[in-house]
């Protein structure tokens, strides 16, 4: 009988995009059968994914009426193995309520929110500043699964995007953190200079709280871009970069996201450590402050993304860009 293994990763877009590569491993080496506990956010990435066989949902703005019906999920499986890759108190209990044979998580100097006490296996210590996809893998070696190979092998769905010019260069310019954003003169004065040495049009991605910056991008652009912030499934996006020749972008889903599809990537990084959360492959971009890496949430002067021009972009993308 093949194993059961229950994944629970609730997280936002990136660690979810971050998770697939263990994952992949996992499913190939057992021939597991592998149930994933997952955010609406994520949930058309994930199910759609070959190595996940079922997805449950956990959506927090609908919990109380959904709790009975996602507990009754959990516990209908009984999982040889159960891996909490989210390391919060949430996850834990989610883990604790599913049925199943074992429960790892990460060593205790790496749970938070008091997770360390709650009664799982424990994957061996390891160096809480190395990059987050390697971290995930090695809960794969932690169950004897060789993880030299990185594949994240994400779907692809073949939507059509309406607009879309045959080539052209994406601007993702959302990111969950303010102090993580690029001002959008930047992005505006880059969309030009883009069109300017490679004829290559811009095209806005974001989310829909993304949408009043992507019309400033837009008026102050002299080239012609298209605005596609707020107007994209999680299918959409997939295929928009998929087909770009190159994803500027600052730390944020979209950017995991270019990684792991194998676009060219440039990375604008400010307050957070790239070593651990930047893309896996691709470009990082970041200036170097005495107030940096800091990591907060928020900023009245963020000098560290300020501080990246244009032409420091464009000196990346005529590396990668030159025929």
């Amino acid at each position: 009988m093949d194993m059961k293994i229950l994944v629970i990763k609730l997280g936002a877009l990136g660690d979810v995009i971050n998770t697939f590569p263990v994952v992949v491993n996992i499913q190939k080496h057992f021939s597991a059968e592998i149930h994933w506990l997952v955010a609406p956010l994520s949930r058309p990435l994930v199910s759609a994914h070959h190595a996940v066989t079922r997805t449950i949902v956990f959506d927090k703005t609908r919990l109380k009426e959904n709790l009975p019906e996602l507990l009754r999920n959990l516990r209908e499986t009984d999982y040889d193995v159960i891996i909490d890759f989210q390391r919060i108190l949430k996850s834990g209990l989610f883990c604790l309520a599913a049925k199943g044979k074992r429960r790892i998580g990460f060593d205790r100097k790496r749970c938070k929110e008091m997770t360390s006490l709650l009664p799982f296996e424990r994957i061996p210590p390891g160096d809480p500043g190395s990059h987050m996809l390697m971290q995930y893998m090695e809960f794969g070696r932690y169950l004897g699964v060789p993880c030299e190979h990185t594949a994240w092998e994400i779907p692809r769905f073949k939507n059509n995007v309406s607009g879309l010019p045959p080539r052209y260069a994406v601007l993702n310019i959302g990111a969950t953190k303010a102090p993580n954003q690029w001002p959008p003169h930047s992005f505006a004065e880059l969309a030009d200079l883009i069109y300017k040495a490679f004829h290559i049009p811009c095209v806005i991605t974001g989310g829909p709280g993304d949408q009043d910056r992507a019309a400033v991008v837009k008026n102050l652009a002299q080239t012609e871009v298209l605005d596609l912030a707020g107007r994209t499934t999680v299918s959409d996006l997939v295929e928009v970069i998929a087909r770009a020749e190159c994803v500027i972008t600052s730390d944020t889903g979209p950017m995991h996201l270019a990684s792991a599809l194998g676009t060219r990537l440039v990375a604008l990084f400010g307050p957070s450590d790239p070593s651990r959360t930047g893309p896996f492959r691709g470009e990082v971009l970041q200036r170097h402050v005495p107030c940096g890496p800091c990591n907060k949430k928020k900023c009245s002067n963020p000098v560290c993304m300020d501080q990246i021009r244009p032409g420091d972009v464009m000196d990346r993308l005529s590396e990668m860009l030159r025929v």
